[in-house]
């Protein structure tokens, strides 16, 4: 076979930076501390936003700055600033995970007040009363107010183009009954695209319609009793819950008989998951759908984009991920540079008395109609994934979705499996029973060839190719149907080139003395392992250690006893030995913080971390960050190794804080993809025009080399 092999190595050569704090900012010279703490990785509007910071931040090389996953607990994060602060950081940046109260907020900044620090909340609102107890703080948001009513207005306008109007009315009694999809209780941006979209509409309709309640809406008697704000079901920006929550309200009012006749999100995750559930019931699907029901949601994600175009969803509110991220480094800027963190602001619209700065909405419609019902059009394509909250996975979907938006041809539907087989498996039966052209599937389960096979079974039976991808499946499960292939990367090869990275970095210099801590001869290893059963965990675990090894020339790594101790694979020294963090960064981060108790960094039990994923190595860094390694000095180092090449990876390698990752080609993933897609659309075969891919022998399995990174 084929092989090309990739090593994005990092070998860290460490300048000391300047101990961080209020002090130290704006120093000629020097670069600053920057750590930002998001409410969730998970949010599809916040990683659009973190991507862009992330790419904004890479191109300044005074600016030194961490993400940090605070997975919607409130205390998490509060503490996770506390150590910031007592690391020395020079700036934080802060996605608040209460908005309800005041209180989460005010002891955030009274923290950073009380260092001198300064400080930015982004994205979800914090009060005036916050903002003002400080000086150095400042908000950068949108107006909480306006996507309510540019969501309003645009259904408004919707409704008034050709005979919409009659069309969506379908009882015909002059009413749009709307169903709400809520975000939190508490949240400014929940409350006023609630009740502003329904306000504003209202407006622009009277003496023509009105929008009122759907019966399958819930009731609340929190808010004042204006006949808006009280009725919606809590969708909680959730994609997930949405879809639940529309199928239940489904099963008591027909999408027919007019209980159900527009769906209003507060964002787009939410107006997605609504799309999802009507979809198994054939409405909103695209071309061919049996009906179509109105959906209006907000932040023109990628998805919502693709979903308009497609004709599934109506129309959104662009929240520009893109200017949030530029506005925040541009207060950064000003922190790095040594001016006042309003400084050069001028040009942006602050409100009166406050330093908030607000980035303005758009409508996002992108040109469309409802689906007219005619035959024929592109072919239809459903993508499930394992899951939408695996970084590397995320950055495969874009590019699937940044690749695909010119080819008219495919009319493709992604779906979040939220790593559910038993849901996969009936998303997939139902998307079989409403006539798709291609399934995309990246399996849950990697441990049995049950669900696999089940799921090619479907696609055989209806007769409709299927792919899987990057989760491998077993070769039994492929060459069971002529119309199935697989695209990945070759299971044992990323440990291999994990090895060589650790034995490379271990040679160089004084780097084999320097980092056996205990002068004992041995390298002892903390393994951050994927799950049981998946091909990929096993082959990096392995091979890892031994091409380390085998390079290095004899034992020098050796199990860390922080790892816990399995049973069920070879006894060969290395594979029963790992901390099961399941490509988790926010399990890796607790797993470290566990072994660090009792194996102190500094003493010799833990003197090098390697990850079967970026994902999991930031989780291990972001933990030793805490006490005082992996901040970006010299000093207080653990080497770390990961894979993936993700970009927040890159940053940490870049900075100081990684030592190196292995590419993994998320756009080569995507084209191969959307090549044998491109097959089918065209009418041929499936594996028609591969030869120039790396394909396995006797196996319709093709490999996406490896690629040297920079």
């Amino acid at each position: 076979m084929k092989r090309l092999f990739a090593i994005l190595i990092a070998v860290c050569m460490l300048a000391t930076i300047v101990a961080c704090g209020g002090g130290s900012q704006g120093q000629s010279g020097d670069s600053i501390k920057v750590d930002v703490f998001w409410y969730t990785f998970a949010d599809t509007y916040l990683t659009s936003v973190r991507n862009a910071l992330v790419s904004e931040f890479a191109g300044i090389n005074n600016i030194d700055a961490t993400m940090h996953d605070c997975q919607e607990d409130q205390a998490r994060q509060t503490e996770m600033v506390r150590t910031a602060l007592t690391q020395g950081t020079d700036l934080l940046i802060v996605n608040i995970v209460t908005t309800g109260s005041e209180e989460a907020a005010m002891n955030i900044v009274n923290m950073a007040k009380d260092e001198d620090v300064p400080i930015i909340f982004f994205n979800r609102e914090v009060s005036d009363a916050v903002i003002n107890s400080y000086d150095k703080a400042a908000f950068v948001g949108t107006d909480a107010d306006e996507a309510g009513y540019m969501q309003g207005q645009a259904i408004a306008e919707f409704l008034l183009q050709g005979d919409n109007l009659s069309r969506f009315d379908i009882d015909g009694n002059g009413e749009i009954k709307y169903i709400m999809l809520r975000g939190e209780h508490g949240n400014a941006e929940a409350f006023g695209r609630t009740k502003f979209s329904v306000q504003e509409a209202n407006r622009l309709l009277e003496g023509k319609a009105v929008l009122v309640p759907s019966p399958a809406n819930e009731t609340s008697n929190q808010y004042d009793n204006d006949g808006i704000s009280n009725y919606f079901l809590m969708a909680n920006w959730s994609a997930a819950i949405a879809a639940d929550l529309m199928r239940t309200a489904m099963t008591a009012n027909s999408l027919t008989d007019g209980s159900i006749e527009l769906i209003i999100a507060n964002n787009d995750d939410a107006a997605l998951g609504a799309i999802e559930a009507m979809n198994e019931v054939g409405f909103n699907t695209g071309a061919d759908a049996a009906g179509y029901i109105p959906v209006f949601g907000v932040d023109a994600t990628d998805v919502a984009q693709v979903a308009i175009r497609d004709g599934k969803m109506t129309a959104t509110i662009l929240q520009d991920a893109e200017g949030m991220a530029k506005t925040i480094v541009a207060l950064a800027k000003n922190i790095a540079a040594g001016s006042d963190l309003m400084a050069n602001t001028g040009s942006f619209n602050i409100d009166s008395g406050v330093a908030k700065i607000r980035v303005p909405y758009a409508i996002f419609s992108g040109g469309s109609a409802p689906p007219s019902g005619a035959a024929g059009g592109p072919i239809k394509v459903d993508v499930f994934w394992y899951t939408f909250a695996d970084t590397y996975l995320a950055s495969v979907r874009n590019s699937m979705i940044e690749q695909s938006a010119g080819k008219e041809d495919l009319n493709i539907t992604h779906h979040d499996c939220t790593e559910d087989q038993a849901k996969q498996t009936d998303m997939v039966r139902t998307a079989v029973t409403q006539g798709t052209d291609l399934l995309i599937v990246n399996i849950v389960t990697t441990g049995s060839e049950e669900a696999a096979m089940n799921i090619l079974n479907m696609a055989k039976d209806a007769g409709i190719p299927i792919i899987f991808f990057n989760r491998e499946v077993s070769d039994s499960v492929i060459n069971a149907y002529d119309r199935a292939a697989f695209v990945g990367t070759d299971a044992d090869e990323a440990g291999v080139m994990q090895g060589e990275a650790i034995a490379n970095f271990l040679k160089e210099g004084d780097n084999l003395s320097k980092f056996d801590l205990d002068g004992d001869g041995t390298i002892k290893y903390v393994m951050l392992r994927g799950e049981h059963g998946n091909a990929e965990a096993w082959g990096r675990t392995f091979y890892s250690v031994q091409t380390a090894n085998q390079l290095l020339g004899g034992t020098i790594l050796v199990p860390s006893r922080a790892n816990e101790t399995s049973n069920q694979y070879e006894n060969d020294g290395i594979s029963n030995y790992f901390l099961m963090a399941n490509w988790s960064a926010a399990t890796a981060a607790d797993l470290m913080r566990t072994a660090m108790t009792a194996n102190p960094l500094g003493d010799g039990n833990i003197e090098l971390i390697i990850a079967n994923n970026d994902d999991a190595a930031l989780g291990a860094i972001e933990a030793m960050n805490e006490v005082g390694f992996n901040t970006g000095s010299a000093d207080n180092y653990i080497p770390v190794f990961g894979v993936d090449a993700t970009d927040v990876a890159q940053v940490a390698i870049r900075d100081g804080k990684m030592t190196a990752t292995i590419l993994q080609d998320a756009v080569g993933m995507a084209d191969y993809i959307l090549r044998l897609a491109q097959n089918i659309a065209n009418g041929e075969d499936l594996m028609a025009n591969t030869s120039s891919m790396n394909i396995d022998a006797g196996v319709a399995k093709i490999r996406v080399p490896y690629a040297i990174f920079g």
